[in-house]
């Protein structure tokens, strides 16, 4: 919840004659932010690699980054698979009930009546219909739609999120 380099999401294929690279993204905000930008691109085998993007734009449900200095297909393939970290302050501040994703990981579940679940939110799933929260017990993992009838309140303040009928889920 507090970190300040965000998992973005790697790096695909190549887009395009000009050096586009695709993002198989965590976070789908990505193309809302303000260009151009710096980041970091990760591999498991070398050293990290700071980039500036220069853009974002979707095509066919893609997004797809210009990033500076990579003009050719070539160039781009070398990035493949590089996990992509953007420092938090490039994102907006997070208004009303709207939040990022990366902002509800880690949040404790709690019951309706304020219980402590014992349940730690460790990932989201993105689903067509609706994102997927994968919540780790002690033993186990604990998937929750993330729908009004399953999700009650976030409270980022506090770290904590509101499961509606948590007995529904331990029985699954």
């Amino acid at each position: 919840m507090t970190e300040t380099r965000i998992l973005t999401g790697h790096l695909g294929k190549p887009f395009g004659l000009k050096g586009f690279v695709r993002l198989v993204a965590e976070d789908s905000s990505v193309p809302e932010l303000k260009f151009p930008l710096q980041a970091i691109l990760e591999f498991p085998s070398r050293e990290p690699v700071p980039i500036k993007i220069l853009k974002s734009s979707i095509q066919s449900g893609k997004i797809l980054l210009q990033l500076e200095g990579i003009n050719s297909p070539e160039e781009a393939s070398s990035l493949t698979g590089g996990k992509l970290y953007i420092d938090r302050s490039h994102f907006p501040k997070s208004k009303n009930e709207e939040y990022y994703l990366f902002e509800l990981k880690g949040l404790k579940a709690i019951s309706e009546d304020g219980k402590e679940l014992g349940w730690e939110l460790v990932d989201i799933l993105e689903n067509p219909a609706h994102s997927i929260l994968v919540f780790q017990t002690e033993d186990s993992e604990v998937l929750v739609p993330y729908v009004e009838k399953h999700v009650g309140k976030v409270i980022l303040e506090e770290g904590k999120i509101v499961v509606i009928s948590p007995e529904d889920w331990n029985e699954i």
